[in-house]
Protein backbone atom coordinates (compact mmCIF):
# COMPACT_ATOMS: atom_id res chain seq x y z
CA UNK A 1 0.00 0.00 0.00
CA UNK A 2 1.11 3.47 -0.91
CA UNK A 3 0.56 6.44 0.92
CA UNK A 4 0.47 10.46 -0.32
CA UNK A 5 -0.39 13.69 1.28
CA UNK A 6 -2.07 16.64 0.41
CA UNK A 7 -1.61 19.91 2.05
CA UNK A 8 -4.10 22.80 2.29
CA UNK A 9 -5.06 24.63 -0.79
CA UNK A 10 -4.63 27.44 1.09
CA UNK A 11 -0.75 28.99 1.03
CA UNK A 12 0.60 27.82 4.79
CA UNK A 13 3.84 28.48 4.67
CA UNK A 14 5.59 31.66 5.62
CA UNK A 15 8.34 31.44 3.01
CA UNK A 16 9.43 29.17 0.14
CA UNK A 17 12.00 27.93 2.40
CA UNK A 18 9.40 26.43 4.49
CA UNK A 19 6.96 24.71 1.66
CA UNK A 20 10.74 23.05 0.63
CA UNK A 21 11.82 21.51 3.84
CA UNK A 22 8.17 20.46 4.08
CA UNK A 23 8.50 18.43 0.69
CA UNK A 24 11.65 17.14 1.41
CA UNK A 25 10.17 15.96 4.84
CA UNK A 26 7.19 13.72 2.88
CA UNK A 27 10.03 12.69 0.26
CA UNK A 28 12.57 11.43 2.80
CA UNK A 29 9.68 10.01 5.71
CA UNK A 30 8.14 7.37 2.41
CA UNK A 31 5.37 9.61 1.08
CA UNK A 32 5.04 8.48 -2.38
CA UNK A 33 3.24 11.38 -3.59
CA UNK A 34 2.52 15.45 -2.97
CA UNK A 35 -1.13 16.01 -4.14
CA UNK A 36 -2.09 20.19 -4.05
CA UNK A 37 -5.95 20.75 -4.48
CA UNK A 38 -6.32 23.14 -7.47
CA UNK A 39 -8.54 25.69 -7.12
CA UNK A 40 -8.89 29.48 -7.58
CA UNK A 41 -11.57 30.90 -5.55
CA UNK A 42 -12.87 29.03 -2.29
CA UNK A 43 -14.33 30.76 0.34
CA UNK A 44 -11.59 31.82 2.39
CA UNK A 45 -10.88 30.01 6.37
CA UNK A 46 -10.59 32.23 8.76
CA UNK A 47 -7.24 30.69 9.48
CA UNK A 48 -4.32 31.09 9.02
CA UNK A 49 -4.15 32.34 5.11
CA UNK A 50 -6.66 33.40 2.42
CA UNK A 51 -4.17 32.73 -0.22
CA UNK A 52 -5.04 30.47 -2.52
CA UNK A 53 -1.92 28.82 -4.06
CA UNK A 54 -1.60 27.77 -7.75
CA UNK A 55 -1.14 24.00 -7.75
CA UNK A 56 0.79 23.01 -11.03
CA UNK A 57 3.04 26.34 -10.46
CA UNK A 58 3.70 24.80 -6.73
CA UNK A 59 4.41 21.70 -7.69
CA UNK A 60 6.92 22.85 -10.55
CA UNK A 61 8.65 24.35 -7.86
CA UNK A 62 8.48 21.08 -5.25
CA UNK A 63 9.65 19.38 -8.56
CA UNK A 64 13.11 21.21 -8.21
CA UNK A 65 13.46 20.42 -4.22
CA UNK A 66 13.11 16.88 -4.23
CA UNK A 67 14.23 14.13 -6.37
CA UNK A 68 11.50 11.01 -6.43
CA UNK A 69 8.29 11.81 -4.82
CA UNK A 70 5.41 12.23 -7.29
CA UNK A 71 3.52 15.33 -7.86
CA UNK A 72 -0.24 15.58 -8.35
CA UNK A 73 -3.46 17.26 -8.55
CA UNK A 74 -6.42 16.75 -6.20
CA UNK A 75 -8.11 17.73 -8.46
CA UNK A 76 -7.75 19.62 -11.59
CA UNK A 77 -11.60 21.15 -12.77
CA UNK A 78 -11.03 20.72 -16.72
CA UNK A 79 -13.81 22.76 -18.01
CA UNK A 80 -12.16 25.53 -15.77
CA UNK A 81 -9.35 25.41 -17.89
CA UNK A 82 -8.43 25.59 -21.58
CA UNK A 83 -7.72 21.44 -22.30
CA UNK A 84 -4.95 22.29 -24.39
CA UNK A 85 -3.21 25.00 -21.81
CA UNK A 86 -3.72 21.93 -19.43
CA UNK A 87 -2.18 19.49 -21.09
CA UNK A 88 1.02 22.40 -21.74
CA UNK A 89 1.26 23.02 -18.00
CA UNK A 90 1.43 19.25 -16.89
CA UNK A 91 3.56 18.25 -19.78
CA UNK A 92 5.64 20.80 -18.61
CA UNK A 93 5.92 19.68 -15.31
CA UNK A 94 6.40 15.87 -15.95
CA UNK A 95 9.21 17.06 -18.36
CA UNK A 96 10.89 19.06 -15.08
CA UNK A 97 10.47 16.43 -12.52
CA UNK A 98 11.54 13.61 -14.79
CA UNK A 99 8.63 12.03 -15.09
CA UNK A 100 6.51 12.44 -11.53
CA UNK A 101 3.23 13.55 -12.91
CA UNK A 102 -0.19 12.04 -11.29
CA UNK A 103 -2.51 13.91 -12.88
CA UNK A 104 -5.83 14.17 -11.06
CA UNK A 105 -8.97 15.58 -13.40
CA UNK A 106 -12.72 16.92 -12.01
CA UNK A 107 -15.10 18.48 -13.90
CA UNK A 108 -15.32 21.60 -11.08
CA UNK A 109 -17.79 22.18 -8.67
CA UNK A 110 -17.04 25.43 -7.29
CA UNK A 111 -19.56 28.49 -9.09
CA UNK A 112 -17.35 31.71 -8.18
CA UNK A 113 -13.94 29.66 -9.87
CA UNK A 114 -15.53 29.34 -13.19
CA UNK A 115 -17.55 32.67 -13.44
CA UNK A 116 -13.81 33.91 -12.43
CA UNK A 117 -11.58 32.08 -14.26
CA UNK A 118 -13.05 29.75 -16.63
CA UNK A 119 -12.92 30.55 -20.83
CA UNK A 120 -15.76 33.20 -21.05
CA UNK A 121 -16.64 33.48 -17.08
CA UNK A 122 -19.42 30.54 -17.29
CA UNK A 123 -20.74 28.20 -14.88
CA UNK A 124 -22.33 25.50 -16.65
CA UNK A 125 -25.15 23.46 -15.68
CA UNK A 126 -23.69 19.63 -14.46
CA UNK A 127 -24.32 17.93 -17.94
CA UNK A 128 -22.10 20.76 -20.11
CA UNK A 129 -19.51 20.36 -17.60
CA UNK A 130 -19.55 16.83 -18.05
CA UNK A 131 -19.56 17.33 -21.57
CA UNK A 132 -16.64 19.55 -21.51
CA UNK A 133 -14.67 17.15 -18.98
CA UNK A 134 -14.93 14.13 -21.30
CA UNK A 135 -13.78 16.59 -24.32
CA UNK A 136 -11.29 18.29 -22.28
CA UNK A 137 -9.72 14.73 -21.06
CA UNK A 138 -10.00 13.36 -24.60
CA UNK A 139 -8.06 16.34 -26.20
CA UNK A 140 -5.46 16.27 -22.99
CA UNK A 141 -4.74 12.31 -24.00
CA UNK A 142 -4.42 13.53 -27.80
CA UNK A 143 -1.84 15.64 -27.41
CA UNK A 144 0.23 13.68 -24.90
CA UNK A 145 0.09 10.83 -27.46
CA UNK A 146 0.30 12.35 -30.69
CA UNK A 147 2.33 14.29 -33.08
CA UNK A 148 -0.98 16.76 -34.38
CA UNK A 149 -4.31 16.71 -33.24
CA UNK A 150 -7.32 17.96 -34.73
CA UNK A 151 -10.81 17.45 -32.84
CA UNK A 152 -13.84 18.94 -33.79
CA UNK A 153 -15.78 18.61 -30.79
CA UNK A 154 -18.92 20.33 -29.47
CA UNK A 155 -17.10 22.62 -26.97
CA UNK A 156 -13.64 22.45 -27.62
CA UNK A 157 -11.70 22.27 -31.43
CA UNK A 158 -8.32 21.92 -32.15
CA UNK A 159 -7.07 22.49 -35.83
CA UNK A 160 -3.22 20.93 -36.32
CA UNK A 161 -2.49 21.31 -33.19
CA UNK A 162 1.04 20.29 -31.77
CA UNK A 163 2.52 19.54 -27.99
CA UNK A 164 6.25 19.98 -27.04
CA UNK A 165 7.56 18.75 -24.76
CA UNK A 166 5.60 15.70 -24.71
CA UNK A 167 5.02 13.90 -21.08
CA UNK A 168 8.36 11.86 -20.30
CA UNK A 169 6.28 9.22 -18.92
CA UNK A 170 4.89 6.97 -21.91
CA UNK A 171 1.95 6.65 -23.28
CA UNK A 172 1.41 9.69 -20.99
CA UNK A 173 0.99 10.50 -16.92
CA UNK A 174 -0.95 8.72 -15.14
CA UNK A 175 -4.45 10.53 -14.77
CA UNK A 176 -6.92 9.55 -11.60
CA UNK A 177 -10.44 10.53 -10.40
CA UNK A 178 -12.63 11.20 -7.80
CA UNK A 179 -16.22 10.40 -9.48
CA UNK A 180 -18.67 9.22 -7.67
CA UNK A 181 -21.88 9.62 -10.01
CA UNK A 182 -22.21 6.70 -12.13
CA UNK A 183 -21.65 8.14 -15.74
CA UNK A 184 -18.12 9.54 -14.08
CA UNK A 185 -17.53 6.61 -12.95
CA UNK A 186 -18.05 5.11 -16.11
CA UNK A 187 -15.75 7.67 -17.66
CA UNK A 188 -13.54 6.73 -14.83
CA UNK A 189 -13.46 3.33 -16.29
CA UNK A 190 -12.65 3.97 -20.07
CA UNK A 191 -10.26 7.03 -19.66
CA UNK A 192 -8.58 6.81 -16.44
CA UNK A 193 -5.88 5.18 -14.67
CA UNK A 194 -7.06 5.52 -10.95
CA UNK A 195 -10.02 6.57 -8.80
CA UNK A 196 -9.41 9.02 -5.75
CA UNK A 197 -12.56 10.00 -3.86
CA UNK A 198 -13.02 12.20 -0.88
CA UNK A 199 -13.17 9.79 1.72
CA UNK A 200 -15.89 12.64 3.70
CA UNK A 201 -18.57 11.82 0.98
CA UNK A 202 -19.17 8.33 3.24
CA UNK A 203 -18.75 9.82 6.39
CA UNK A 204 -22.78 9.91 7.81
CA UNK A 205 -24.43 11.31 10.52
CA UNK A 206 -26.37 9.23 13.08
CA UNK A 207 -29.60 10.23 14.90
CA UNK A 208 -27.37 11.22 17.90
CA UNK A 209 -25.49 13.74 15.81
CA UNK A 210 -22.12 12.25 16.27
CA UNK A 211 -20.14 11.34 13.28
CA UNK A 212 -20.06 7.72 12.91
CA UNK A 213 -17.99 6.35 9.50
CA UNK A 214 -19.03 3.55 7.28
CA UNK A 215 -16.33 4.55 4.63
CA UNK A 216 -14.59 1.32 4.08
CA UNK A 217 -18.09 -0.97 3.66
CA UNK A 218 -19.22 1.18 0.95
CA UNK A 219 -16.17 1.60 -0.73
CA UNK A 220 -16.15 -1.80 -1.06
CA UNK A 221 -18.81 -1.56 -2.97
CA UNK A 222 -17.41 1.04 -5.34
CA UNK A 223 -14.39 -0.95 -5.89
CA UNK A 224 -16.62 -3.94 -7.19
CA UNK A 225 -18.31 -1.25 -9.32
CA UNK A 226 -15.39 0.30 -11.17
CA UNK A 227 -14.34 -3.47 -11.55
CA UNK A 228 -17.49 -4.78 -13.30
CA UNK A 229 -16.88 -0.91 -15.29
CA UNK A 230 -13.17 -1.87 -15.93
CA UNK A 231 -13.97 -5.52 -17.41
CA UNK A 232 -16.80 -4.21 -19.45
CA UNK A 233 -14.53 -2.20 -21.45
CA UNK A 234 -11.82 -4.47 -21.82
CA UNK A 235 -9.49 -2.46 -19.14
CA UNK A 236 -7.08 -4.49 -16.83
CA UNK A 237 -7.88 -3.63 -13.17
CA UNK A 238 -4.26 -4.38 -12.37
CA UNK A 239 -2.94 -1.55 -14.21
CA UNK A 240 -5.60 0.24 -12.60
CA UNK A 241 -5.20 2.33 -8.92
CA UNK A 242 -7.75 2.25 -6.07
CA UNK A 243 -7.23 4.90 -3.67
CA UNK A 244 -9.00 7.48 -1.58
CA UNK A 245 -8.43 10.97 0.27
CA UNK A 246 -9.04 11.45 3.51
CA UNK A 247 -8.47 13.94 6.81
CA UNK A 248 -5.31 13.31 8.14
CA UNK A 249 -5.53 11.01 11.18
CA UNK A 250 -4.00 8.61 13.13
CA UNK A 251 -6.02 5.36 13.02
CA UNK A 252 -4.10 2.51 12.03
CA UNK A 253 -7.18 0.50 12.04
CA UNK A 254 -9.31 2.36 9.80
CA UNK A 255 -6.27 2.19 6.74
CA UNK A 256 -5.63 -1.33 6.97
CA UNK A 257 -9.91 -1.32 6.45
CA UNK A 258 -9.44 0.43 3.67
CA UNK A 259 -6.45 -1.49 2.60
CA UNK A 260 -9.14 -4.54 2.90
CA UNK A 261 -11.47 -2.89 1.05
CA UNK A 262 -9.42 -2.58 -1.80
CA UNK A 263 -7.55 0.49 -0.95
CA UNK A 264 -4.36 0.82 -2.95
CA UNK A 265 -3.35 4.12 -2.37
CA UNK A 266 -4.07 6.73 0.72
CA UNK A 267 -3.73 9.90 0.43
CA UNK A 268 -3.85 12.22 3.54
CA UNK A 269 -5.15 15.78 3.50
CA UNK A 270 -3.63 18.11 5.88
CA UNK A 271 -6.70 20.78 6.43
CA UNK A 272 -6.33 24.63 6.15
CA UNK A 273 -6.58 24.70 10.33
CA UNK A 274 -3.34 23.30 10.73
CA UNK A 275 -0.34 26.04 11.18
CA UNK A 276 3.01 26.31 9.53
CA UNK A 277 4.48 25.26 12.00
CA UNK A 278 2.20 21.72 12.42
CA UNK A 279 3.45 20.62 9.08
CA UNK A 280 6.37 18.84 9.33
CA UNK A 281 5.12 17.53 12.42
CA UNK A 282 2.17 15.74 11.47
CA UNK A 283 3.67 14.68 8.38
CA UNK A 284 6.50 12.58 10.31
CA UNK A 285 4.07 11.42 12.97
CA UNK A 286 1.74 10.19 10.50
CA UNK A 287 5.07 8.23 8.64
CA UNK A 288 5.98 7.57 11.96
CA UNK A 289 2.80 5.84 13.37
CA UNK A 290 1.03 4.74 10.17
CA UNK A 291 2.94 4.61 7.24
CA UNK A 292 5.53 2.48 8.88
CA UNK A 293 3.07 -0.12 9.88
CA UNK A 294 2.15 -1.09 5.94
CA UNK A 295 5.10 -0.84 4.97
Amino acid sequence: MKFGISPSPFQWWISAEQLSEWAKTAEDFGYDGIFIPDHYDLPAPPFPSNVLVDAWTTLAYIAAKTTKIKLGSMVSPVPRWVPSQLAKVIAMVDALSGGRVIAGFGAGYCQNEFLNYAPGGVFDKPDVRFEKFIEGVRIILKLWTEESVTFNGRHYKLVNATLKPKPVQKPHPPIWSGAQRPRMLEATAIHFNGWVPDRSMWMKVSNTGTRGVSGPEEYTIYVRKLKELLKKFGRNENDFTFGVLGEINFDSELVENYRKAGCQYYIVEIGPAAKPNQYITLTKKFAEEIISSFT
